[in-house]
């Protein structure tokens, strides 16, 4: 299953004898699940029907649903008439002719000059039926709704390969500059003692004071559990389920390697790299709002 964004656009139509059903189906981030439906009210019934729809295809986010009908062109009107009817007007018609000694015949023209010989009645259509009517349009725009968000998850999964790659070109510097800076600090640990005794220092000592340092600001575990957190994002970007809140939790676990980096960078070229290291994942946790 492809990465899904929790924003996405569908919609569609589907004439049918109880009428053409427009379904539009909009959707936004939310940390849960929330669907609501608009239903005409000849079809209020079938709102656990449209939910289930979704529910099936949607683990988190803001879903509105809105179903209208057009019933103005279907034929929602029966003509009937009642035999009932017809055989007491035919009865008194004759009645009246043999009383009067009419001649001529009872014609068709004659019964239809009486308005209540045909009656109108509205066609009623089950649940059942309804739901067969109106499901055609949700399906399409549910097919719809799951294309866009598709897109929008492609879309967004380009972008933030562009910025894990960032992130991991960043550690790569990082990395390289670690050990120079310890370097560096203990040429110039070296010059400062040499400064106050006016003597070269003892070499032991000042290896010992390099080493407790390097171990200090030793960021090698860091860096490597940067590294295994950014293979596990990427890997999510293959998952058949929804990942986004695993990738917000992961994302937690890189901000924190990050600031211990800056943290103990005691390096300006590395306290200003982890900077931009932070600044990645904080646009990566804003792209990351909207995936399911």
């Amino acid at each position: 299953m492809p990465i899904r964004s929790m924003t996405g656009f569908g919609l569609a139509e589907f004439a049918a004898s109880s009428g053409t059903y427009r379904v539009e189906i909009r959707g936004v981030n939310n940390r849960y699940q929330d669907v609501q439906i608009r239903l005409p009210k000849f079809a209020m019934n079938l709102e656990a029907k449209v939910k289930k729809e979704l529910a099936a295809i949607v683990s988190r986010g803001s879903i509105s649903v809105f179903v209208s009908c057009d019933r103005g062109e279907v034929d929602d009107v029966k003509l009937t008439w009642d035999k009932s009817v017809v055989d007491n007007y035919l009865r008194i018609l004759n009645e009246v002719k043999d009383y009067g000694k009419l001649a001529g015949d009872i014609r068709l023209s004659d019964l239809l000059r009486f308005s209540d010989l045909i009656k109108s009645e509205s066609v009623t259509h089950s649940e059942d039926a309804l739901w067969k009517h109106m499901r055609p349009a949700v399906t399409a725009a549910v097919s719809a709704f799951q294309d866009a968000r598709e897109t929008e998850g492609a879309q967004l999964v380009r972008e933030l390969k562009k910025i894990l790659k960032d992130i991991t070109k960043t550690l790569q510097q990082i990395e390289k500059r670690a050990p120079e800076r310890v370097r560096e600090y203990s040429a110039a640990l070296s010059a400062r003692i040499e400064k106050l005794i006016s003597s070269q220092p003892d070499p032991q000592r000042l290896a010992t004071e390099v080493a407790m340092m390097a171990e200090r600001l030793d960021i090698t575990e860091e860096i490597t559990r940067l590294r295994a957190h950014i293979e596990k994002f990427s890997a999510d970007f293959d998952s058949d389920e929804p990942v986004g809140k695993r990738m917000g939790f992961l994302l937690q676990e890189m901000n924190r390697e990050a600031n211990t980096i800056g943290s103990k960078a005691n390096d300006t070229e590395i306290a200003h790299k982890a900077v931009v290291l932070k600044e990645n994942i904080e646009k990566i946790r804003e792209q990351i709002q909207n995936i399911e």
